[in-house]
């Protein structure tokens, strides 16, 4: 039996049957939920397994990564210029300003 993988009957039940490895290599198998505390559950191993075993529980879910898309409607105009954003450093050089220096961040001989 092994408790503490799991916080619920119900995350055990949804893993029913999965495949399980200890840090040694021995494999196993999720058989089923406990009802005493909650999350633990029975298991069947190729070997005996030590009480201070770490056991793991190989699982991925797919994420949806949502796409963004923003059209370019300047390149519409008569004059078929577009510029982008300019960068912090095209910005300075236009203001003519000097890069801030933080007193603290320079090195100081020892």
């Amino acid at each position: 039996f092994l408790k503490g993988m799991f916080s619920s009957i119900l995350e055990v039940s949804k893993f029913e049957g999965a495949m399980i490895k200890t840090v040694s290599g021995i494999r196993g198998q999720v058989k089923r939920a406990l009802s005493a505390p909650p999350g633990a559950f029975r298991a069947s191993f190729e070997d005996k397994i030590q009480i201070s075993d770490i056991v793991f529980l190989r699982c991925w879910v797919s994420v949806d990564i949502p796409k963004f898309y923003t059209p370019v409607i300047n390149l519409l105009t008569v004059d078929k210029t577009w510029s982008g954003m300019r960068t912090v450093a095209e910005l300075r050089r236009e203001r003519g300003e000097t890069i801030p220096v933080k007193q603290d961040s320079l090195y100081k001989e020892i």
